[in-house]
């Protein structure tokens, strides 16, 4: 029976390097023309091509999303500038902003490694359901960042379920914070006391009850494979 696990945990992590490659992801990518009709998604230098007119809506949206990090305009232009955000455009409506996410620095290892914070995942409320059917904007965003960016040390930091569920579907890894390096971990730990309730956050009690930390499935690899705290595949859903 224990062989049976390790075996299929195995074809479950084959099936996760396949589906979340550059190469796995283009059937996905080519089947969101149907399940988001009009929406296109510009990033690198079709967003600077596409001019700043997206920047004020965005940092519009992370003032009034109670769940995201407020970012300026100069924020902004810097992840693009490194190619590092990816926004949604509605093609129908004069191309309005509908969501966008991005990557952002956290700074490096005690090992001279990069890492890179996945954050400012926002759709446009009016655009998460089209009528009753779920809208998976977030999810051509997620795979799409994912995707581009395999040979990045990334890291999600969360306490809402439903973001939990979003990453396991693009290959995310759950692992305990004590398996980051160090300097990752204070990195990523800059919540403010009145949530932490101490003013040492690597003592915060959220972690690993309240607030889970997930990695794609090549940092998880190049992390030395630390130990999952929950089978993504058995708990998620669709």
């Amino acid at each position: 029976m224990l062989n049976s696990f390790f075996q299929n945990q195995r074809q479950k992590d084959l099936l996760t390097v396949f589906a979340t490659s550059s190469i796995g992801t283009i059937p996905a990518n080519i089947l969101d023309k149907i399940r988001t009709p009009g929406i296109n998604y510009v990033s690198g230098y079709d967003l600077k091509r596409f001019g700043d007119s997206w920047v004020s809506q965005v940092v519009a949206a992370t003032q009034g999303e109670q769940h995201l990090l407020t970012k300026t305009s100069v924020e902004l232009k810097t992840v693009m500038n490194e190619h590092h955000i990816i926004i949604a455009v509605d093609t129908r409506r004069k191309h309005v902003i509908v969501g966008c996410i991005a990557l952002w620095h956290l700074g490096v290892d005690e090992y001279k490694k990069d890492w890179f914070e996945l954050g400012t995942l926002w759709v446009k409320p009016d655009y998460r359901f089209h009528g009753s059917r779920h809208m998976p904007i977030a999810d051509a965003l997620y795979r799409r960042i994912l995707a581009d960016n395999q040979d990045k040390n990334i890291l999600a930091t969360t306490t809402n379920l439903s973001a939990v569920h979003l990453g396991a579907r693009h290959g995310m890894q759950m692992i305990p914070y004590r398996a980051l390096p160090q300097e990752t971990h204070k990195a990523t730990c800059v919540c403010p006391i009145e949530k932490t309730k101490t003013n040492n956050n690597m003592h915060c009690c959220l972690k690993d009850t309240k607030c889970f930390i997930r990695v794609p499935f090549p940092t998880w690899q190049r992390m030395g494979k630390p130990k999952r705290t929950t089978d993504f595949q058995t708990e998620t859903t669709s």
